[in-house]
């Protein structure tokens, strides 16, 4: 009988580590239903027949995020809006947009940060994309959620431990 009750709290534990986990989370959350299918590539052509496009790819916090193929007049707002628009967990106050700068004999890659979250602010030129760009929109690093997750995690491991610490003593 003892043995028993070891193995349901023992079980029950282990059921609520797995439910609480952050895998489990990432699981619940809008970003790993959209990477279930990462494993393929996502292309999409986005352009009215004989219009002049250009490539460049979405990364991070948006619904579908991959390659795109735009008509060159794109701009970063018009692109994430192709993709479904971000996740609740974007964070778009730090868009990052990966340039390709060609000059001569020179390549190099410009990097900088767009804020989407004050659009009033922004001139029109920061919005411009340019073929083969890469834009990447990151999560937001702190939730309040992350601490209540913490919390109940924590809540919950302590009472199993002390449900078996009970058990274990009344025998």
């Amino acid at each position: 009988m003892r043995k028993n009750q070891f193995c349901f709290v023992a079980g029950a534990l282990f059921i609520s580590l797995f439910l609480t986990s952050p895998a489990m989370a990432q699981l619940e959350s809008g970003l790993g239903a959209s990477l279930t299918g990462a494993s393929s590539a996502a292309y999409y052509y986005i352009s009215k027949p004989g219009e002049i496009t250009m490539p460049v790819n979405l990364w991070g916090y948006v619904k579908n995020p991959g390659r795109y193929e735009v008509p060159i007049s794109t701009d970063l707002i018009q692109l994430v809006s192709y993709a479904g628009g971000p996740l609740a967990d974007a964070d778009m106050g730090s868009v990052t947009i990966t340039r390709v700068v060609r000059r001569e004999d020179a390549i190099r890659k410009v990097e900088y940060s767009v804020n989407l979250n004050h659009l009033d602010k922004l001139d029109d030129k920061a919005l411009n994309l340019e073929p083969g760009d890469t834009i990447y929109i990151e999560s937001v690093s702190f939730k309040v959620a992350d601490i209540f997750n913490f919390i109940t995690t924590a809540a919950i491991i302590t009472a199993s431990i002390a449900n078996v610490i009970s058990v274990t003593r009344t025998r």
